[in-house]
């Protein structure tokens, strides 16, 4: 659990850390990810389920002073569905 409440306080644990999620559905959550071997994270993340319901929305990494990990997941919008 200390490892998790790190993350969650922006801290990069083993190469793993806690990004805010900004606007669309899933606005004040936190995805915890893995960071690539740059040191980014992975972008873009595609959510859903939860509140979105079954459409899935896409978030981008966007760098932020103003969050912890200095790294934010801003809300693109809602992915098009797939025509089958």
């Amino acid at each position: 659990m200390k490892t998790v409440n790190r993350w969650l306080a922006g801290e990069t644990v083993d190469n793993t850390v806690g990004i805010r999620v900004v606007g669309g559905p899933f606005d004040g959550r936190t995805k915890i990810v893995h960071l690539r071997q740059d040191e980014t994270p992975p972008s873009p993340l595609r959510a859903s389920g939860g509140p979105a319901g079954p459409t899935r929305h896409v978030y981008e990494a966007v760098r932020s002073t103003d969050a912890p990990a200095g790294w934010i997941y801003a809300h693109l919008g809602a992915e098009p569905a797939a025509d089958n």
